[in-house]
């Protein structure tokens, strides 16, 4: 039997990237599979601890410098910072390019948990979550007001450098028409500096403020996937390869299951589940789009009903959809995998209070952890013996 307590208190410590304690828990899950004898592997690739902190202080600063450009009417190089402040911080979330966020790199490390059928491999399952923890300075949904108002953020400072270039071409020739731009921009600047200040501040004082202990972001989908290797290591597959990835890194902008999904040749037909938000009080949901601030994707309808009704055969009801999320799953939808995403919710918080002390150990259900490995169990089930999991999940109903 496998003590579950063990694992919790392991994932529910404080494990930002870059620290002690990441590299502290990656040591103890590593030491917790030895000892079952559970076959893992490391996968490496770059990692850059304080993505969020660099963007966070770049929108920062270079928002107050565009502000002070269009104050004191510094004329086109208002234009200039505008632009320099949308390459830094842009091309780092959507493209996942380093401009601004390289310091402290270092090497990350996902744990990958491989399991091969007796037989001739003929799909391949990947279940995920990952093993990192972050604080911000708001919850989850306090953030999500400053996310969802990005794109009017980078209108602004846009419409901010046009303005501020204007003032200075205008202010020879035609000087009530500058005075125009620059009073214009001197408005327009106080939105933008409210949500520049709002999300960035957010992203770079997270480490300053008492943390989140990740206990259920992303702790209880870990221990779950632990607790699904040892099943899996004294269970034959037939057909279907399955891999469990415990993924570093996703706290930065899935960085840990973006390096693993573009270095894997996916020669087998694939799919993927992520876990995120497992074990706590509420029902079981799986979420309909994944994606970042720049955009959105379905999540795949096909796995939705899978995990739906293997969820249904564990507890009676069906997981609802809800949505959307930023997840280790858009990672592997960007590859062309059907891929999709099962959490549960709190029946008092709802999807609240993630990456601030309320994730802690006390929201961890810790009988749902078995519960959440047969749920597991029978998805994968579907996709190795089809036939006998119908049949299996038809004598549930009845």
């Amino acid at each position: 039997m496998i003590d579950y307590s063990e694992l919790v208190s392991i994932l529910s410590v404080p494990r930002p990237n870059g620290s002690a304690a990441v590299e502290q828990t990656k040591l103890a899950l590593q030491a917790w599979l030895e000892r079952r004898g559970i076959r893992y592997r490391f996968h490496s690739f770059r990692l850059y601890p304080f993505f969020f902190e660099c963007v966070g202080a770049w929108i920062v600063l270079s928002r107050t410098a565009l502000v002070l450009a269009v104050w004191l009417r510094w004329g086109w190089p208002a234009l200039a910072i505008a632009l320099g402040g949308l390459i830094g911080g842009t091309f780092d979330v959507r493209f996942n390019l380093p401009v601004i966020s390289w310091p402290g790199a270092r090497r990350g490390e996902n744990i990958l948990i491989e399991f091969e059928p007796s037989g001739e491999a003929k799909r391949e399952v990947v279940l995920s979550a990952h093993y990192d923890s972050k604080t911000e300075l708001l919850d989850h949904i306090a953030r999500t007001f400053f996310v969802l108002r990005l794109r009017l953020g980078i209108a602004l400072t846009l419409v901010l450098g046009v303005l501020g270039l204007a003032d200075g071409l205008l202010r020879t020739s035609a000087l009530a028409w500058s005075d125009l731009a620059f009073w214009i921009g001197v408005v327009l600047t106080l939105p933008m500096l409210f949500l520049a200040y709002g999300l960035g501040l957010d992203l770079a004082l997270g480490r300053l403020v008492k943390p989140s202990q990740g206990a259920v972001d992303n702790g209880a989908a870990c221990a779950i996937l632990l607790g699904l290797a040892e099943r899996l290591s004294q269970t034959p597959l037939q057909n279907t390869r399955v891999t469990l990835a415990l993924f570093a890194g996703e706290e930065v902008n899935m960085q840990g299951s973006r390096a693993y999904a573009r270095s894997r040749g996916w020669l087998l037909p694939t799919v993927a589940l992520n876990l995120e938000a497992m074990a706590q009080d509420g029902g079981y949901v799986y979420w309909k789009q994944d994606g970042t601030a720049f955009g959105l994707v379905p999540t795949s309808h096909d796995i939705n009903q899978a995990i739906s009704a293997a969820v249904q055969g564990v507890t009676g009801q069906p997981a609802q959809p809800a949505g959307p999320i930023n997840s280790d799953g858009f990672s592997f939808l960007s590859a062309g995998i059907p891929t999709s995403t099962l959490g549960t919710f709190d029946s008092r918080l709802w999807f609240s209070g993630f990456h601030r002390p309320a994730d802690n150990v006390n929201r961890v259900v810790m009988a749902r952890l078995p519960e959440g490995v047969e749920i597991l169990s029978r998805f994968v089930e579907q996709y190795d013996r089809p036939r006998q999991a119908r049949l299996l999940s038809a004598s549930t109903s009845e």
